[in-house]
């Protein structure tokens, strides 16, 4: 396939571009240039239209809320279906004994009436949602929107990146949540590691714009937040890392591995270190530019519809005003006229920066039966929350980090503050 590269640089050049970069602190250039000669021109061209595409979405969403216009948000996270392969530690997703998942009518219903407000980003998760039989489908008949594909990388054969190379606007984001012990503690098998990366490779192999996710807790802590993971995910071709930070949840949650506050500290000191300095994008969605804790749902910058059709606040607050009709008409009119989201916005954004289910599920719980909201989790959410305790997360208050990055800090000053889609 053929693949873009840009010209050698001259020497002088060279060195006028690394003073530049000291100078201003911007971010090692490989971790852009890597992109340019390991991509198609496809997969090139669709990422630079995704990227001007997330700018005017972002745009479009602050002249609504500025101007009092019906409510959208800028971009949409899709849990297409409940079936995965893996019963991980910690996931908050319910599997049923008949699966559930978003029907093809109404994912394109969704992504027809989210692109009439400007948003084309869309987060596609599961369970594994490469277990939808009508997903690459979705992809090829919807060019103009890209999708972020949130997957454990055992269905990613090489004949799948390879249709997703086709369309070109697709980024595979695979999830790896420690090296190969950790992951047969958390994942269960013990060819899970080896599989995850076999999807990995043959994402790379075919082009695509590749990224890995870490849910770090304690006990992947030293080994995935660490210059030797950055490595070794450039080694294998890898363009970005999604850092997120664990949050004990579902139907068997190991609080034990939840970070300490020292620990966040440290996660948020590494990441703003290595965005200067490492080979590879480092990707999050807890903090903006001045290190201050954001919640993009509590921004109203993205909410999450379950593979049921529950149109939920974010993927791990399971609870919904109402659900999708059979074609996904009437999502306007949860999104407008519903009022739980839009209550539950102001709800969090009143408590503070902080994860609401981390920092205050009790009072959540409160606030959602209060609320009359519809449990939409397939388990007792409602008990989950009356029985947490609150827990540390990511709002470092009084110790905020900044960006040090002139480019990461422009970003996300100016373009966005992260989207979320699990942690």
């Amino acid at each position: 396939m053929r693949r873009c590269r840009p010209e050698n640089f001259s020497g002088g050049w060279c060195w006028v571009k690394n003073k530049i970069h000291e100078r201003l602190r911007l971010m090692n250039p490989l971790a852009v240039t890597r992109i340019l000669t390991s991509c198609t021109c496809k997969v090139q061209r669709k990422l630079i239209r995704f990227a001007w595409n997330g700018h005017r979405a972002i745009r479009a969403f602050e002249r609504r809320r500025k101007r009092g216009l019906p409510f959208f948000p800028a971009f949409l996270m899709l849990s297409v279906t409940n079936r995965c392969h893996l019963r991980c530690k910690g996931c908050w997703v319910g599997q049923t004994r008949e699966p559930q998942q978003l029907s093809l009518a109404q994912m394109h219903g969704i992504v027809s009436t989210a692109q009439k407000y400007g948003s084309r980003f869309f987060g596609i998760l599961g369970g594994e949602p490469l277990l939808h039989p009508n997903l690459l489908q979705l992809f090829a008949e919807h060019p103009g929107a890209y999708f972020q594909l949130f997957t454990n990388g055992l269905a990613l054969t090489g004949e799948v990146a390879s249709q997703l190379a086709k369309t070109g606007n697709v980024t595979p984001l695979i999830s790896i949540e420690g090296l190969e012990n950790e992951t047969r503690l958390r994942r269960g098998g013990d060819d899970v590691f080896a599989r995850s990366l076999a999807g990995l490779e043959a994402s790379v192999r075919a082009g695509l714009f590749t990224g890995v996710a870490a849910s770090i807790n304690q006990r992947n802590f030293d080994e995935l937040v660490s210059v030797d993971y950055l490595n070794f995910l450039v080694k294998k071709g890898v363009h970005y890392l999604w850092y997120y930070i664990y949050r004990p949840c579902g139907s068997e949650p190991d609080f034990d591995c939840a970070l300490d506050e020292e620990r966040i500290l440290a996660l948020r000191r590494f990441i703003v270190e290595q965005r200067r300095k490492a080979r590879i994008l480092i990707i999050d969605a807890y903090w903006d530019g001045r290190g201050n804790a954001v919640c993009p749902g509590a921004m109203g910058l993205s909410h999450h519809i379950a593979p049921n059709g529950g149109v939920e606040f974010c993927p791990i607050v399971q609870f919904s005003g109402d659900f999708l009709n059979d074609d996904a008409s009437n999502l306007e009119a949860i999104l407008q006229q519903n009022p739980l989201l839009e209550k539950l916005r102001t709800f969090t954004s009143g408590i503070g920066r902080n994860c609401v289910l981390m920092e205050s599920p009790n009072e959540l719980a409160a606030f959602l039966q209060e609320h009359h909201a519809l449990d939409s989790s397939n388990r007792d959410a409602f008990a989950e929350l009356q029985t947490r305790s609150p827990m540390i997360c990511h709002d470092l208050k009084g110790r905020e980090i900044p960006e040090q990055s002139l480019a990461y800090r422009l970003g996300k000053t100016f373009y966005f503050f992260g989207f979320g889609a699990y942690g």
